[in-house]
């Protein structure tokens, strides 16, 4: 039987600049001991309310299995399609992905009016849009607006941009083979696949320091 976790509080944000248009999320994790973990990331072409699903999907990601939370978004959408019942008529991909994390914890949804002085909201918000202005810029650094066409073509070939974390997601999402899917390390944040079967008790990845964070935390709750 799953062991249920110390209850957690977790702000989650969308933000995209245009509708369509570069998109960020941001989220903020309370742990029951006070501490606090934050996490964001951004797409390159995108709606607000795929950044509002994507960060609730990656505030349950985050979380281990089992883990009962309050999951805070000031989007209707979200909170009252997850609540309510709404009808899914867009963003069926993303649903079927924040069913499959909501169903590994004990989720209370709360709605919260956006820029209403909630402090740990606002961070949220902040976080999801300051990730989608570093999208923004790294568009505009990608199109040397106002070089001549002698320039660019004088110009050495142009390296490939790496990819960002959420492109990368996005992009790996789709190859998932049945009975994977994909969890943030609870040392280092990093998002890693791993069996479905397996998500009760790999809260790691496999990076050694990854894991000596595991194995000591396993070894002194077992003294």
């Amino acid at each position: 039987m799953t062991d249920r976790r110390s209850q957690s509080v977790v702000y989650a944000d969308g933000s995209c600049l245009g509708n369509p248009g570069p998109g960020g999320w941001g989220v903020v994790i309370v742990k029951s001991d006070g501490s606090v973990y934050e996490l964001s990331g951004f797409e390159q072409s995108t709606t607000n309310n795929r950044m509002e699903i994507t960060a609730a999907i990656e505030a349950l990601r985050a979380a281990p299995a089992g883990t009962e939370l309050t999951l805070r978004s000031d989007s209707q959408y979200l909170v009252k399609t997850m609540t309510l019942g709404w009808r899914r008529r867009e963003n069926l991909d993303l649903w079927r992905e924040l069913d499959t994390e909501a169903g590994r914890h004990k989720v209370n949804w709360q709605w919260v009016r956006g820029h209403a002085g909630d402090p740990l909201n606002d961070r949220a918000d902040e976080l999801a849009r300051s990730a989608a202005l570093r999208q923004q810029s790294n568009d505009v650094s990608d199109s040397p607006a106002g070089a001549s066409d002698d320039k660019i073509r004088d110009s050495p070939p142009a390296q490939p941009r790496p990819r960002s974390e959420a492109e990368v997601l996005q992009a790996l999402r789709p190859l998932l083979r049945e009975g994977e899917t994909i969890r943030r390390c609870a040392s280092c944040g990093r998002a890693f696949v791993v069996p479905a079967q397996a998500v009760d008790v790999l809260a790691y990845c496999s990076l050694a320091p990854c894991q000596l964070n595991a194995r000591e935390t396993t070894a002194a709750r077992n003294k």
